[in-house]
């Protein structure tokens, strides 16, 4: 009996012993040799490379070199920089391990005043200076096998959603030398400012500033307004609030999208940077296309919206002359779309006078909003934004709907042409072999946006002139909210198919509940004590400052009132402190109880079903004997 329990108790010391050995040697070789090997188990697939990002890292048959400079010892006291710095990492490990034949990679942790240090400093990066003097990198170099060079200064926290975006961008545009071509086409005065033309011919032209901005960014190409094809160098269309067009330009333009033609297109029920004595809304459609991309949108509606209101001057001074323009909207981040690696960087823009998209029922294509109104919104006449509006009116006649309406939108997916009969009398026309005939099918991706005066200057951005320059003060961010998309949807098939990710900061809600529970019992408390105690002092000051029959002397009375006052106020004090530790105490004690949880709770949950299962046998085993 007493062999068979030394036996038992033997063997389950040295079960534990190859479990603990293994455990370790598992560890090492997949340290060592499956880096790139990831089993992601995040609620939001934080470290799943997307379909696009694959391909791309797929297709370099050439060397590329990556250098990601992470001050790694000097991010230690930092846990918020170490994590993101470790998740940067991690992610370009997954990169490496998709093509470990031409991506190469190395992981640099540049000390102070060593090499490592001045290749980053001369590569361009930047880095955060610390208290000590040392600095703290966290950046990335890349290049190709011929010339091309690109880098990441520094890896910016609030980027984090958007980081593998801003990975695959990099990588994208390596060997690109020249800037993409963008065809535009426009009734706006854009390139002339108000007054148009005759500004021009008078020396007074002012052209919009986002206008100028995109010839920084692109090949800006006119389309003229008697256009019969779409430039085949095209990159992306943009078109902003077109003139009206003639049943072959929509054909144009509806086989373009349909064979993978990028497009942004800027429509508006009541565009205000038209002539503004006109006395009918301004509007802009492209006929029967919509309802082909599975969307809709009323050319002679526009949104109006309480919340989201501007608050603008009408005629006069002084503070009734301010008021809430409901057609003027200032769309805030709550607003936009937080996923979309366009809108999810950019913290605000202006609308004026914009339109609602929706999408049809039984559409093949998918809709992303990228911009809505609150649920605080109708629709109006777009009549009503002509002259001279009147704003009171407009909030008087306000009934919200409750529905929150789509002002700019992402639409991809399979599409039909909005000329059917047309494209089969060309194909039999052209024959069966024709290879580069219209098609009757295809995948679109394309931005609408309900509004067109989101370019004008006077809606988003202040023209200062200093020393004989324009100089230009975002008050909203329009600018970025175009040329982000133009930049994005002219970019790669990879760069196409990423959205934002989640962060791999994940709040602890039940305790933030907790906390916030703590707080208001105690803050309540706190505010009543703040105010006795300032009710104290300033009897206190008010006693001292009395001055009985002329003299300085306070009476035995006012002097014992104020000794009593002075007691109350020392108490009252302490009991402020007692109130501000407990608080103190409480949130700690959660943070103590969730550090047990995630530290301690689970290994000892795991030691006890050890024992138990030990426990177990043996008395198995007991039984058994």
């Amino acid at each position: 009996m007493e062999t068979v329990k030394h036996f038992l108790s033997k063997r389950s010391t040295i079960q534990l012993a190859l479990a603990a050995l293994v455990f370790l040697s598992v560890t090492v070789i997949e340290d060592r040799f499956f880096r790139g090997a990831r089993l992601d188990l995040t609620a939001e697939k934080l470290y799943t490379l997307s379909d696009g990002t694959r391909q791309l890292l797929s297709s370099y048959d050439e060397p590329v070199t990556l250098n990601f400079y992470f001050s790694k010892t000097l991010a230690a006291p930092f846990p918020q920089l170490l994590s993101y710095g470790k998740r940067i990492e991690d992610l370009l490990r997954a990169f490496q391990a998709e093509n470990s034949a031409n991506i190469q990679l190395s992981i640099i942790d540049p000390e102070a005043f060593s090499e490592e240090e001045d290749e980053a400093v001369a590569a361009g990066l930047r880095g955060i200076p610390l208290n000590d003097g040392s600095t703290l990198y966290m950046g990335l170099t890349v290049a190709d096998a011929v010339d091309g060079e690109a880098i990441i200064p520094f890896f910016a926290d609030e980027r984090e959603k958007f980081l593998e975006y801003d990975l695959v961008k990099l990588l994208a545009t390596l060997d690109t030398d020249s800037k993409r071509t963008l065809t535009l086409m426009t009734s706006l005065p854009m390139q002339f400012g108000p007054g148009g033309p005759q500004a021009m011919l008078a020396g007074q032209a002012q052209p919009y500033v986002l206008y100028e901005q995109l010839f920084d960014f692109f090949n800006v190409e006119d389309l003229a307004p008697d256009f019969t094809a779409i430039p085949e160098q095209t990159d992306v269309l943009m078109l902003v609030h077109p003139p009206a067009l003639s049943d072959d330009q929509l054909f144009v333009l509806d086989q373009y999208v349909l064979k993978g033609g990028r497009a942004l297109i800027f429509l508006d029920p009541h565009s205000e940077a038209m002539d503004p004595r006109a006395t009918l809304p301004s509007s802009s459609s492209l006929g029967p296309l919509l309802a082909s991309w599975g969307v809709a949108m009323s050319d002679d509606l526009v949104v109006g919206d309480s919340s989201l209101a501007q608050r603008v001057q009408m005629g006069g001074f002084g503070p009734d002359s301010v008021k809430d323009y409901v057609f003027w909207l200032a769309i805030t981040d709550g607003f936009l779309s937080s996923t979309d690696v366009v809108t999810g960087a950019i913290n605000s823009l202006n609308f004026a006078s914009a339109g609602a998209i929706s999408p049809l029922e039984g559409a093949t294509t998918a809709m992303d909003p990228l911009v809505t109104s609150s649920a605080a919104a109708m629709l109006y006449a777009s009549s009503r934004a002509v002259g001279l509006p009147d704003p009171d009116g407009l909030l008087r006649d306000m009934q919200p709907t409750g529905d929150i309406y789509v002002l700019s939108a992402r639409v991809q997916g399979a599409a039909k042409t909005a000329f059917p009969d047309r494209v089969a009398e060309t194909v039999v026309t052209a024959g069966a072999d024709a290879t580069d005939g219209p098609v009757a099918t295809g995948n679109i991706n394309i931005v609408l946006t309900a509004d067109s005066d989101l370019f004008d200057d006077r809606f988003w951005v202040q023209v200062q002139d200093m020393l004989g320059q324009r100089v230009a003060v975002p008050l909203a961010g329009n600018g970025s909210f175009v040329l982000n998309l133009a930049d994005h949807i002219s970019g790669s098939e990879a760069m196409l198919g990423l959205r934002g990710r989640g962060i791999s900061k994940r709040p602890f809600e039940k305790v933030d509940e907790l906390r916030r529970a703590a707080e208001a019992i105690y803050l309540v408390e706190e505010e009543e004590l703040q105010n006795k105690l300032s009710e104290t002092e300033a009897r206190i000051a008010s006693l001292e400052g009395q001055n009985p029959d002329g003299n300085s002397v306070l009476s035995v009375e006012q002097e014992a009132e104020i000794e009593r006052f002075r007691s109350q106020l020392l108490e009252t004090r302490k009991a402020l402190r007692n109130v501000k530790r407990n608080l103190r105490k409480n949130i700690e004690s959660l943070g103590d109880w969730l550090a047990f949880i995630n530290i301690a709770l689970m290994p000892l949950a795991i030691i006890l079903y050890v024992l138990i299962r030990l426990f177990l046998r043996r008395r198995r085993a007991h039984l058994f004997l």
